[in-house]
């Protein structure tokens, strides 16, 4: 087996997923590597991933990303954890917070000393040592010194996708406007050599990334290595979402809210809340909530 050196990065599809590549790659490697994004203004994208996790931190702190530049650049709110409500009893709800619970020391774990201070009648409920859960709970958030909470972010995904772009391409990525009518695949080794784009432009590349969303450009139809069918577990396979303005200081929280017919969420940003509904197409669900 032998291993060619990787030198020439291609990237299809924009979006968070492609800009979020484009950005590190170029950022963290991109003085040894010639990087190009492949993406037509013609075809939008999802943007309903507007709630991220604490791992969101540790890919900004790679790219030294300015945690109020961004903010700002995004509209974005401070996010503690996810409520999720109605999804045991109705009227019910649990909120999971990020972080760690209690204190831990060198003699063992904090769920040790809590259930020994349980069996002496000191220990409050197992949440009140969560500093993220009560703070989510009482509405509040702060910037705390050596990151003395654990959170992540509510943010716009399209104003992301725009604000990593300028990180990307200041740090020498490369935008390619077009649409790809054709993969060239190896004969022998069916890796992909290069892309067509509608204006007969060839653009090859040692490494393919294929960041085209639900279509798979590369993986699905290329490659032919298609999405596992989870339904049988998952049985909601459509959304709707719709955006609200916001009417209220926003929560530093996500709602998951489960509904009759599948479930629901709410994200509140600086100016508007972003709302969306999971359902199961085949059931009719758009009939019923007559919303199509």
């Amino acid at each position: 087996m032998t291993t060619e050196k990787v030198t020439k990065v291609v990237i299809v599809g924009g979006g968070t997923a492609g800009w979020m590549a484009a950005a590190s790659l170029a950022r963290l490697i991109g003085q040894h590597l010639d990087i190009s994004l492949i993406e037509s203004d013609e075809i939008g994208t999802v943007g309903v991933g507007e709630a991220t996790i604490p791992t969101m931190m540790t890919l900004h702190q790679l790219l030294k990303i300015n945690e109020q530049e961004f903010l700002t650049a995004v509209q974005g709110t401070f996010k503690l954890g996810i409520s999720f409500e109605n999804w045991k009893n109705i009227g019910e709800s649990y909120i999971h917070s990020f972080g760690l619970t209690g204190q831990d020391c060198w003699a063992g774990g904090f769920q040790h000393f809590w259930l020994k201070g349980k069996e002496r009648g000191i220990s409050e409920d197992f949440g009140h040592y969560s500093a993220e859960l009560m703070a989510a709970k009482a509405g509040k958030f702060a910037v705390l010194p050596n990151n003395g909470l654990s959170y992540a972010y509510h943010m716009d995904a399209s104003l992301y996708a725009k604000f990593l772009r300028k990180i990307a391409e200041a740090a020498g990525a490369q935008r390619v406007e077009g649409k790809i009518v054709k993969v060239n695949t190896d004969n022998n080794s069916g890796n992909i050599e290069s892309v067509v784009l509608d204006s007969g432009r060839v653009i090859a590349g040692d490494l393919f990334i294929d960041c085209s969303g639900f279509r798979g450009l590369l993986i699905n139809e290329t490659l032919q290595t298609s999405f596992d069918d989870w339904s049988q577990w998952l049985p909601c396979d459509s959304a709707i979402a719709v955006q609200t303005a916001s009417v209220s200081e926003p929560i530093p929280y996500t709602r998951s809210i489960a509904r009759e017919a599948g479930w629901q969420w709410r994200i509140p940003l600086q100016s508007r809340v972003g709302n969306g509904l999971v359902f199961r197409e085949s059931l009719g669900l758009r009939r019923k909530y007559g919303c199509c």
